[in-house]
Order: C-alpha cells, then sequence, then structure tokens
C-alpha cells in the first residue's frame, strides 16, 4: 500500500512531528511504501521514507497552513497514493492524529468570523471533524475524544483512543540507563538528596512558577528545571531566595536519566492536551504529581503512582501533595516500578492500533 502522512514542519521534531516520523517507519516496518510530505525536512535523513518538502504561498502562518493543506491533496492524488494520514489539519484526509487543541472550543463570537486567520483554522478543523466529513480520526485521550464529539457531533465510529504513547528510544533508554547512584553523581546530585524534576515547553505553561512557589513549604527539596530557557526563570529563583536549591538545565536527549534520578516528577501544567512526560516518567519508574487538566492524569490515578491535583489549581494542594509523596515515597515508587513494568508489556500498541486502522479502512480496503 502507498500511504502518504503529513505534518507540516517535521524539521521542529516536537511531539507531533516525531509521533509521525514513528508512525511512518511503522508502517514502512509493515512493508507499505511510504511518503511524508513537509514544509521543512529533518536534518537526519529517514532512509525508509520518502520525505517531499512542498512549497507553500502566503506570508501568514494561516495562509501558509491552507497552502499546505491544498498541497498535499493534490501531491496525494497525483502520486495516486492509498491512504493519506494528516498530522496536521488537512480536509479530505482518510486519517487524522488530533494532537492539537480544538480551534472551535477556542475560539467563538464574532471575532471568530472577521479575523482572517481564525476563520481559516476554523475552515481547516471543520474539514476534518464536521459532520459531512469522512476522516478516521485518532485521539490522544478518551477526554480530547468527548470535547471534539461534543463540539462537532462527531460520529464516535469515527474516533480511535490510542494507546499511551510512548517512543522507541525511551524504552531503550530506560534498558540502557544505569543504576540511580551513577546518574546522580553525573548531575552533581548527593545520593540521599530529595530531588523534584520538571520538564516542559514553554515553563509557564507547564507549571514550572508553580513549583518553585511549592518549593518554599519543603526546605529540604531540590527542585530540577529541564526544557526552557524562558527569560523569568532565573529572576524568580533568585527573588524566591531559592538559588542554593534549584538548578535550570537545557533539554537535552538524557530525559529518562534525569526522570531517574528525580524522586518526584512535577507537572502542575496549565494546559496539555496529553502530556507524554508523564507517560516517559512512569516507564522510568518515577512517581508523579500532575495537574487535572493533562489529558493522561488519569494514567497516574489508574496506576495509584502519584497525586492528580483538582481543578481548579490550588497552590497549596501542590504543596500539600508535595509532602504526601514525600511521606509515602517508598509506596509511590513501588506503583511506579509496577506501572513501568506493565508499560513494558504494551510497548508499541499505539502505532499498531495506527497501522491496523490504516490497513484496515484505507480507501483501497474498503
Amino acid at each position: 500500500m502507498r500511504v502518504t502522512l503529513a505534518v507540516f514542519q517535521l524539521a521542529k521534531l516536537g511531539g507531533k512531528e516525531r509521533d509521525c516520523l514513528a508512525v511512518a517507519r511503522a508502517l514502512a516496518a509493515r512493508g507499505h511504501a511510504v511518503t511524508v510530505l513537509t514544509t521543512a525536512a529533518p536534518a537526519r535523513p529517514e532512509p525508509q521514507l520518502q520525505v517531499v518538502v512542498l512549497p507553500t504561498t502566503g506570508n501568514a502562518n494561516h495562509a501558509r497552513t491552507t497552502s499546505f493543506a491544498a498541497a498535499v491533496r493534490a501531491h496525494h492524488a497525483a502520486a495516486r497514493g492509498d491512504a493519506l494520514l494528516a498530522f496536521d489539519r488537512v480536509p479530505g484526509a482518510d486519517f487524522f492524529f488530533a494532537a492539537d487543541p480544538s480551534y472551535t472550543l477556542r475560539y467563538s463570537g464574532l471575532l471568530s468570523r472577521l479575523m482572517p486567520r481564525r476563520r481559516a483554522m476554523l475552515a481547516l478543523e471543520r474539514g476534518i471533524y464536521d459532520v459531512t466529513a469522512k476522516s478516521q480520526i485518532f485521539f490522544l485521550t478518551m477526554r480530547q475524544r468527548d470535547e471534539y464529539v461534543a463540539a462537532y457531533r462527531l460520529d464516535p465510529a469515527r474516533a480511535a483512543v490510542l494507546p499511551l504513547i510512548l517512543h522507541e528510544e525511551r524504552y531503550a533508554a530506560v534498558a540502557a540507563r544505569d543504576d540511580k547512584a551513577q546518574i546522580r553523581a553525573r548531575l552533581g546530585l548527593a545520593p540521599d538528596a530529595l530531588v523534584a524534576l520538571c520538564i516542559g515547553i514553554p515553563a509557564k505553561r507547564k507549571g514550572f512558577d508553580r513549583a518553585l512557589a511549592a518549593l518554599a513549604a519543603h526546605p529540604r527539596l531540590q527542585l530540577i528545571l529541564a526544557g526552557s530557557s524562558d527569560g523569568w526563570i532565573t529572576p524568580r529563583i533568585r527573588q524566591l531566595g531559592l538559588q542554593d536549591r534549584v538548578r535550570v538545565l537545557p533539554y537535552g536527549a538524557d530525559v529518562v536519566d534525569l526522570l531517574s534520578a528525580a524522586d518526584v516528577f512535577l507537572h502542575p501544567a496549565r494546559e496539555e492536551a496529553a502530556g507524554v512526560v508523564l507517560g516517559e516518567a512512569l516507564l522510568a519508574g518515577t512517581p508523579v504529581i500532575v495537574s487535572g487538566v493533562c489529558g493522561y492524569a488519569p494514567e497516574v490515578a489508574r496506576a495509584g503512582a502519584g497525586i492528580v491535583l483538582a481543578e481548579p489549581f490550588q497552590a497549596e494542594d501542590l504543596a500539600r501533595a508535595i509532602g504526601e509523596v514525600i511521606d509515602r515515597l517508598p509506596e509511590f515508587r513501588q506503583a511506579a516500578a509496577a506501572e513501568s513494568a506493565r508499560l513494558q508489556q504494551v510497548r508499541g500498541h499505539w502505532l499498531a492500533t495506527i497501522a491496523d486502522k490504516v490497513e484496515t479502512l484505507a480507501p483501497r480496503a474498503r
């Protein structure tokens, strides 16, 4: 089967782009001819895939996005592809990977009809979700699916909720990691230090400021903030007098090492459609404290491997949850270790779910 995947800017290599490449590789491994359409190719070549860079027109982002969608449809039709799976909104795609929040749920009122950007982005979204559309849609979480079903009267038969997404490189990193003492030695952390960790970009959306504020209630706790270089972070640390207890690190490939070195992973995010990093923390065997807005928060609650904060967020709830995890750390570690073992058993299930659907429901197969 000739399968076309489309993602606007593959060179970005954020979560959506990494997911696209993982799906493309999985389909290629099943023997399909896979083409990935994008406007910016990754720096590293993908030998199993054909990556095609499409030109777009327009100066504004919404104009380029609309142009990309049209170019994708034209290329797929000319190549006589058997299935089109889009990771950005491409009306008419056979399959859609719903990685982004809904424009319909964010935009409303007169501005949505008058502002060109909002009008264009809503039109692209309706081309995927509207009752007249035919796209099969992969959702990250049940909550996300239910929001779109309500917003668009979406036929549930067109919706599939994926198993928790974890990438193969994370499994490999967990298998190859050193023990906790060795990792801490490399990071300059004492073996008996009590360490919390935040990872994410941008920092305020991921709740770094909330974690810093909660640190005042726990004078023994050290905090690592990884991934964001936002300019407000260092001044806030100084303002709170936390220079001796907080370390700021750039985002890198050592995510599993950081998670393995930490006693607790803090993710008091303000917005998070899913939160793959929550699954990564559980795979590393690290207890999690997470805000209830995060799509994968129910995974933490189900495993008993941490605490899900109630919404709306209250600063005292986070401080209290940190204290509870510290007091019951052996119990939470045991639950996280059990969840890590379970995740090993479902390795690759999200990719198999997508590949099975594409093979079964592609236009050629129907």
